[in-house]
């Protein structure tokens, strides 16, 4: 086991990420427990990150900071499984769920670790989901425009203007009402 964590260690700092995931596969289970299971978890994590597997990176990362949370990586990883989950978010026109868990997730780090170094790209991350749910909205009434349900738009329009007091959408909002 210990020549597979060597051999794991060597392909993960080498970039070879697939080849480090497999090996890591491997000695995951027998490492549980002991004192570098800390640090191959996190590369456990960060693996799947630069694999762009955002599901399971998002997973693996919260649970790297349940797990660890005294660790000296439990802010990086909080952070890494944030924006796993903001890095799922779909376009505007899709479905929004992985949106609102980005969004969440982000909060929750934010207020976690106030004074984190990452703080201002999460803000302008949750600013940015936001902005996306927005623009979601503010299409919908538009659409419904468009098809000529006016009692929907006109209603789309009143609850995106409530919802949304500080908009860019609000002129196209209260110009489509």
């Amino acid at each position: 086991t210990a020549e597979k964590y060597t051999m794991m260690n060597t392909m993960y700092e080498t970039g070879k990420f697939k080849k480090a995931l497999k090996l890591m596969e491997q000695i995951v289970p027998a490492y549980r427990g002991k004192p570098q299971a800390e640090k191959l978890m996190f590369m456990y994590a960060n693996t799947f990150y630069n694999l762009e597997d955002f599901y399971l990176a998002g997973y693996q990362f919260e649970r790297f900071a349940t797990s660890y949370p005294k660790s000296d990586s439990a802010e990086a990883a909080s952070y890494k499984g944030a924006k796993s989950y903001y890095e799922l978010s779909s376009r505007f026109s899709l479905d929004q769920k992985d949106t609102y868990k980005g969004l969440e997730k982000l909060q929750d780090f934010i207020n976690k670790f106030p004074d984190s170094d990452f703080r201002i790209d999460a803000n302008e991350k949750v600013a940015e989901l936001n902005d996306k749910l927005e623009k979601k909205s503010i299409e919908t009434a538009k659409q419904y425009l468009r098809i000529s349900d006016f009692k929907a738009a006109i209603e789309s329009f009143d609850n995106f203007i409530l919802d949304n007091p500080g908009s860019v959408y609000r002129k196209d909002a209260y110009f489509g009402k």
